[in-house]
């Protein structure tokens, strides 16, 4: 669905940003925080999180004085939300150890923390906030921190009503599967019917269906995309026959007077330097050429707008333009789009999407971006914004971490939600507080540099114009005062540094006032040790020799630092005065792409320097190596089979010189034992599992020791040896999943074949964690840290692949005609990025920062490409022009900027030393040999269930009354008496007693009470949700039953549960507040048997007595278990079970004595002692002293569904343990009591 885009918001005054203090932040109200890199953005968020827990702040009616949240929150109620898994992970590992770390200095009245240290002082009550503190770090697991897609998918599943979720979708983590098929479906319906020269242009455009699905792929998940042209649906073939049309008019114009063209152009104005003697003759060949062939597709010559009128006045800047009306047409023909490939990617995002959409709706499927639409969808028509309200009230205060690599779905969303906590002060028709909600929005929009994932820094502003209360993190915690003041000159040297002035300005940080580390370079040879350094690359080079060039100057320079290291001349000092010399790890090269990392790899290699990439991509089924593991496993399935087990030698993990595999094939007795290896190998896989038979393979054949033997001095061979490992690692995994050796085996190979990029545990890992050279792309090292970097080809310029930009609306454009306006705004978008990757790379650094810089050309083009790059935007200011080769003014330049920023400095390209370079192993440790367990490992101890227990029992059968026997006889007369009686044969009554009956359907029961709304009784929006489900759970007739199950719901709902204890009590009674769904608990057990229980259970429960003995071994661990609904009732806790028993037609079949007899002949009798023993050490736990058995424990339900229709005495059978039971189970499972004690206390 397409939404309205968001409205821009245009500011007059400039936006007021305050630094911001984490004890007096208001904890309330739409807030943004700009945490630059390095100001302790995690930090903040945790300090925040616990006042919120603590209630901290100054409590006032007035919202200027006030910084309090209206009350403490707990862990579940406030939500954190950040991008993805690991930041997740991090961030609650971080605010977790917080916690832990103030609830120990809150016990200790001190901490050297000032943030913790004013919290104790402020504190009028330390014993109350430990014990928040304690109960936050317990519930920690409970935290609402969640990704966007997991926010959202949970919203989804909580408010299924409200959003019209299906509650059996599916979450497809990679859709890449179905997206390929989408592909084939387009290419099919639209391509195979085409005509032969038609079909030739498809095929220029993409070899196959894969190669327009890789096109394709980043605008799919684009909704807020407009394309230009927009086409909504046009003929190929009437395309294709009007542009050869146009073609062909003008190579017929060409023709004709093709003789006088040079002429013309040669005896007129135009610039001679470009239109020369010898550029004119080529171009007029190339275009002569084409003119005269009979070519069918529409491509058109490079040189063709060198004939164009408007390009030949464009080049005439004195004297007459040449002119002439075959100029003209050419002229024309380029401005019309005749190539049908935009069209075609128009037509096909489309047309795909709609396709992608249609088979996730069929398979009930949802994508990741599907969660955000969906819920966005939802909350746009939620009525009166209920559903939006609903999810405030759930989570009263966000914190929105990363927000500058929002878009506009994942803005609109909480925009929605929290749109309006700002305007709600002193609304006293609905009683609002002013301070009882809130949205922090926390992020750095200068390190917005995830375009290409989606992020939006548009979205970014419009959400930083909508906010009026601006706060700032102004100290860096992560550099050294040296860089932090060399990173604020570089970027203050230039106005708008980050070409969006208004909206990304740039504030200096500050270095705090504490005493760090710092780095020692003492050289010679060199006093040049400024925090930012460039190294000038000498100019007139090409991009690919500046390439070459300057990741030989950064290698000569790590070459240096590590050799001085080594004397002892460049090492980190410490506060304390220790010293420790620089390692290869500590050094960092920042790199846009693979390539890149390939030729510094390289280049480190030269000089002996070993790198590791930490941007790996690949998977590890992409790997040769993968293909190798392959044929060894299948020539173990097959050791008799000589053209496997030969392809199997042959591979890298044997290393076999040719030689050496001739004469395996060629020996009969060396050939023979082979043979016998890889069938004893297969036997050990067949007896022991896949993991043993290849650590026995590798070994025996010596593989591990071949493939590091293969290193050649740049880690080759632990990279192959990891890879190895890792395979291995995950054959041994799917060998839980995949049934016998075969299946496994194809398994692999399917892995091969369609190997995917970045996913999950297939990713290539490390190979080494030694003191290398950290290699690294700038995306990857966002939000990480290295003493040094280099970042070599930051000056090299990028052009614009796509025409994409945002509009005056600020919509997304996708223009496919390249209009030069448009084309501008995309290189100034694409520019504002680069500049932002470079400050993230600048700030990687923590004592120093070199780039690599150098006016290099580009073709014949005088000017140097410098000038358009990020880093040339930077240094050089507007208006200045560099001419490729000129390295004096460069240097004149950067010098002034050295001037303006003493802490920048520029070095020449460094001195290739003589003096190799030997890596020193500073990590070897002697080996310790690991301690024996000398230990006894219980074998009795595992986790088992009620069920488990329960299964086994001699409790007599309770009769079915539906099912005594009768005589055939009987049962015709009754039946024919019926007919006689009226008149016709009945058709099969459509009720609750005739509702399908089973284990599956009475999980289906039990699957609509964890999803419903006890406390809605909208008939008629439920009954079109339980159609679906009931459709979706392939019930047959799911229109006809969905009214009857709505209404018996509506029924169940509004029964009362015990009319002689609770009168009022019936589920609709409940709030979402007040109960929790399946609800899990597991309970230590020491060594018990069911003599015990059974002895106990039968003395103070009369079902128990009734129901005969349990029978189990000896037993001990665990008990695990989950609750159908836990609720509390006027101060009471309460455990209730769904039962869809069916116990006859009529509602007196569910009486209370025959809903006993259910209980005993099921032993449910032990379940609801359980679950009470359960409740019963929840609340102890909870309460503590103030816990008492008969005063909050109110009892357990057990709800015969079927005969839940009103009846106060049908449906519900309750029932309370008493104490003396649930003391003495506890006791006895805890091993507290013994069974002797027991029986002498029930005698």
């Amino acid at each position: 669905m397409s939404h309205s885009p968001i409205p821009a918001i245009d500011i007059d005054e400039k936006i007021q940003v305050t630094p911001l203090q984490a004890l007096t932040f208001p904890l309330f109200g739409r807030r943004l925080i700009e945490a630059s890199a390095g100001t302790g953005k995690t930090y903040t968020i945790a300090s925040l999180f616990i006042r919120l827990l603590l209630g901290h702040g100054e409590s006032s009616d007035k919202k200027e004085t006030a910084t309090a949240h209206q009350s403490p929150l707990t862990v579940d109620k406030i939500l954190v939300v950040t991008f993805t898994e690991a930041a997740t992970a991090e961030l609650r590992s971080r605010i977790r150890e917080r916690i832990r770390e103030t609830r120990l200095a809150f016990i200790k009245g001190e901490s050297k923390d000032d943030f913790c240290q004013q919290l104790i002082s402020d504190s009028s009550n330390l014993e109350h906030d430990i014990r928040l503190l304690r109960f936050a770090e317990l519930q920690m697991d409970e935290a609402s921190i969640f990704t966007i897609h997991g926010f959202c998918q949970r919203m989804l599943q909580q408010n299924a009503f409200e959003s019209g979720s299906l509650f059996q979708q599916t979450l497809l983590e990679d859709d890449s599967d179905i997206l390929s098929q989408a592909c084939n479906d387009f290419w099919r319906s639209h391509f195979y019917q085409l005509s032969a020269p038609l079909t030739a242009i498809i095929y220029h455009y993409w070899a196959n269906p894969e190669a327009l699905k890789k096109e394709l792929l980043q605008w799919l998940s684009r909704n807020d995309l407009t394309f230009i042209p927009t086409i909504i649906d046009f003929d190929f073939e009437a395309k294709y026959e009007s542009s050869s049309a146009a073609i062909k008019k003008v190579k017929q114009a060409w023709l004709a007077d093709m003789a006088d063209y040079q002429d013309i152009i040669t005896h007129s104005g135009v610039d001679k330097r470009s239109y020369s003697k010898k550029n004119l003759p080529n171009w007029f060949e190339q275009v002569s050429a084409w003119a005269a062939s009979n070519s069918l597709d529409l491509t058109l010559p490079t040189n063709l707008v060198k004939f164009s009128q408007e390009e030949l006045h464009t080049k005439t800047k004195k004297g007459e333009a040449p002119t002439h009306t075959t100029f003209v047409l050419i002229e024309s023909l380029l401005k019309e789009d005749i190539s049908l490939k935009n069209t075609l990617l128009i037509k096909a995002t489309a047309w795909i999407k709609d396709n992608l959409q249609k088979t996730k709706q069929q398979h009930m499927l949802l994508g990741f971006d599907d969660l955000l639409t969906r819920l966005d969808t939802a909350l746009q028509h939620s009525t009166e914004g209920h559903l939006g309200e609903q999810i405030k009230q759930q989570y009263p205060i966000a914190l929105i971490d990363e927000f500058q690599d929002t878009d506009p779905v994942q803005y609109r969303i909480f925009d929605t939600i929290y749109g309006q906590v700002e305007d709600k002060a002193g609304d006293e028709n609905k009683n609002q507080a002013f301070n009882q909600s809130g949205l922090f929005m926390i992020g750095d929009p200068k390190q917005a540099i995830y375009s290409f994932r989606g992020a939006d820094i548009f979205t970014y502003m419009r959400a930083r114009n909508a906010v009026t209360a601006h706060y700032s993190l102004d100290f860096n915690y992560r550099s050294s005062p040296d860089m932090i003041n060399a990173v604020n000159g570089f970027f203050e040297h230039r106005n708008a540094p980050f070409i969006y002035d208004q909206d990304i300005p740039f504030h200096p940080v500050q270095a705090p006032a504490i005493k760090r580390k710092k780095l020692v370079v003492n050289n010679p040879d060199d006093d040049q040790q400024t925090a930012l350094q460039f190294l000038h690359i000498k100019g007139g080079l090409s991009s690919d020799a500046f390439r070459y060039t300057s990741a030989q100057a950064t290698v000569n320079e790590i070459k240096a630092l590590l050799l001085l290291a080594q004397q002892g001349q460049a090492y980190l000092e410490d506060r304390d005065g220790n010293q420790s010399p620089i390692l290869a790890s500590n050094i960092s090269v920042l790199v846009r792409t693979g390539n890149e990392a390939n030729i510094i790899r390289k280049a480190l290699l030269e000089e002996n320097i070993n790198s590791v990439y930490l941007s790996l991509k690949e998977s590890v089924f992409a790997s040769t190596l993968a293909q190798d593991l392959l044929r060894l496993l299948t020539a173990c399935l097959y050791p008799t089979n000589e053209r496997y087990l030969r392809s199997a030698i042959a591979c890298k993990l044997f290393s076999l010189s040719p030689f050496e595999i001739h004469s395996v094939f060629s020996e009969t007795q060396r050939w023979e034992g082979k043979i016998a290896d890889f069938a004893r190998y297969k036997q050990v896989w067949e007896e022991s599992g896949i993991l043993v038979m290849l650590h026995q393979c590798f070994h025996e054949q010596g593989i591990n020791a071949h493939l590091l033997a293969q290193n050649n001095g740049n880690n080759q061979g632990e990279r192959l040896l990891t890879d190895l490992l890792h395979l291995s690692e995950l054959l041994q995994k799917n060998s839980m999943v995949y049934e016998g050796a075969f299946a496994l085996l194809r398994w692999f190979s399917e892995q091969i074949t369609h190997a995917k990029s970045e996913q999950g545990e297939q990713k290539q890992r490390l190979e080494s964690e030694k003191e290398l050279v950290q290699v690294s792309t700038l995306h990857k090292s966002k939000g990480l840290e290295y003493d040094i970097v280099f970042i070599p080809f930051s000056g090299l310029y990028r052009e614009p692949k796509e025409c994409l930009f945002h509009d005056n609306q600020q919509r997304l454009v996708f223009d496919l005609k390249a209009d030069k306006a448009n084309k501008e705004s995309a290189e100034k978008e694409l520019l504002a990025e680069d500049i932002r990757l470079l400050y993230v790379g600048l700030t990687r650094s923590v004592y120093r920062c070199y780039l690599g810089i150098g006016p290099y050309k580009k073709g014949n083009s005088k000017a140097s490409p410098l000038v358009k790059s990020a880093l040339g935007y930077l240094c050089i200011k507007a208006g200045e022009a560099l001419q490729a080769g000129d390295d004096q003014h460069l240097l004149k330049l950067l010098q002034s900027l050295s001037q303006e920023a003493p802490h920048i400095g520029v070095r020449s390209e460094p001195k290739v030393l003589d003096q190799e370079y030997n890596a020193i192993n500073t990590s070897a440790e002697q080996l310790i040999a690991p301690k024996q367990f000398s230990g006894v490992i219980e074998k009795n101890w595992w986790v088992t269930s009620y069920s488990a227990l329960s299964r086994f029992h001699s409790a007599p059968t309770i009769e079915d009354k539906q099912t005594k026997k009768i005589p055939e006889k009987s049962v015709l007369i009754t039946l024919e008496a019926d007919r006689i009686t009226n008149g016709l044969s009945h058709e099969p009554v459509m009720d609750i007693f005739s509702f399908p009956r089973g284990a599956k359907h009475g999980t289906f029961l039990h699957e609509l009470f964890e999803e419903v709304d006890f406390q809605d009784s909208n008939l008629a929006q439920l009954t079109p949700w339980l159609e679906d489900r009931l459709s979706v759970n392939n019930y047959e007739q799911a229109e006809q039953w969905a009214p009857i199950v709505a209404e018996w719901i509506l029924q169940i709902l509004a029964h009362p549960l015990a009319q002689n204890s609770y009168p009022e009590l019936s589920l609709s009674q409940l709030s979402v507040e007040q109960k929790k769904v399946e609800m899990q608990f597991f309970i230590p057990m020491q060594p018990i048997v069911s003599s015990s229980i059974n002895k106990l259970i039968s003395f103070y429960d009369p079902l128990s007595a009734r129901a005969g003995e349990l029978q189990f071994n000896k037993v001990q661990g665990m008990l695990k278990g989950f609750i159908d609904l836990t609720f509390e009732y006027q101060g009471q806790y309460f455990v209730l079970d769904y039962k869809s028993n069916y116990l006859g037609d009529k509602l007196t079949d569910y009486s209370e004595e025959a809903m006993a007899d259910a209980i005993v002949e099921h032993r449910y009798d032990f379940q609801y002692q359980l679950y009470t023993l359960a409740l019963h050490r929840l609340l102890r736990s909870r309460l503590a002293d103030d816990y008492d058995y008969d005063q909050h424990i109110g009892g357990v339900f057990y709800t015969f569904l079927r005969g839940m229709q009103g009846e106060e005495s049908a449906g519900s059978y309750f029932i309370k343990p008493k104490f003396e039971l649930i003391d003495k189970l506890d006791r006895l499972l805890s091993g507290e009591l013994s069974a002797d004690k027991m029986l002498e206390e029930l005698c």
